[in-house]
């Protein structure tokens, strides 16, 4: 039986295309190669470990992998996920990927504009979806994971540090994972990746997406990564970049987080000083 050593739990569009990619790359890293984001614990639990376990069976066919492992960054904010992984694996080890909250959330804004047709403006967004603004009160979340797991179990990764020094956080996954540093390309360390456009093609963009999800639902996934693989999505997606989020609004909306940040600070012991900036 193998199963994972190590988990991605969050949060969406804080630099987890980028960790996987990276450890994809890495010789004695196994992550799958069917999906990206496999979502058992919070969207697919009813299956059973023996459906999550296929997604991890070519790893069992090797001795050379150190670490297996896969990031889903939508488990940060289920509440059933810190019971049932740690009911099912109580010693993983847990990357937690961190961005600003406004920049998260304008991110998250840039991902409805490329993928889902959005045309309104971020105001309107976030007057639609308050969600979006709520979900950077992270501590709420990272609460309940410390309350299952021992604070060495995870690993904080803050975006912004991420990739201001891609080497030193590659040498940091390294250690917590237990492979070596020289593993990872570096022609992956050195880039970001899964940047928001404005679609070219916005309405067959989104129209794609919704027949993605549909197919899941049918449990015809393997058409949907094999068109990702093959860069069908890429495609559909290419447009203008986003343009970036302006200071005032920025301002206006960082205030909200200053006792936030403070309170992250105690519980993972790290420093934001880069977000009070």
């Amino acid at each position: 039986m193998t199963v994972p050593t190590f988990l991605g739990i969050g949060v969406p569009r804080g630099g987890t295309t980028w960790l996987h990619t990276l450890l994809a790359g890495h010789p004695d890293v196994y992550v799958p190669t069917r999906r990206k984001e496999v979502r058992f614990f919070d969207r697919h639990f009813e299956l059973g470990l023996e459906w999550y376990e296929e997604f991890f069976r070519s790893a069992g066919d090797s001795h050379k992998y150190r670490a297996v492992g896969e990031i889903s960054p939508q488990y940060l904010y289920c509440e059933e996920c810190p019971d049932r992984i740690a009911s099912t694996l109580p010693n993983v080890k847990l990357l937690l990927t961190l961005r600003h909250p406004i920049d998260r959330a304008y991110s998250q804004y840039g991902f409805c504009v490329q993928r889902r047709h959005y045309r309104g403006t971020f105001t309107d967004f976030l007057a639609s979806r308050p969600s979006a603004l709520e979900k950077g009160f992270y501590s709420t979340y990272v609460r309940r994971y410390l309350d299952r797991f021992d604070r060495t179990q995870i690993m904080p990764l803050i975006f912004e540090e991420i990739f201001a020094d891609t080497n030193e956080t590659r040498k940091r996954v390294a250690d917590f994972l237990g492979v070596t540093s020289e593993g990872f390309h570096d022609a992956v360390t050195n880039r970001k990746v899964n940047a928001s456009t404005v679609p070219r093609f916005g309405s067959t963009s989104g129209v794609a997406v919704t027949l993605g999800r549909r197919l899941r639902r049918w449990k015809l996934e393997r058409l949907v990564d094999f068109a990702r693989r093959v860069g069908i999505q890429r495609a559909l997606s290419r447009g203008e970049a986003l343009a970036p989020l302006g200071d005032e609004v920025r301002k206006e909306l960082g205030g909200r987080y200053a006792r936030e940040f403070g309170e992250l600070e105690r519980l993972l012991e790290i420093d934001l000083r880069r977000w009070r900036g």
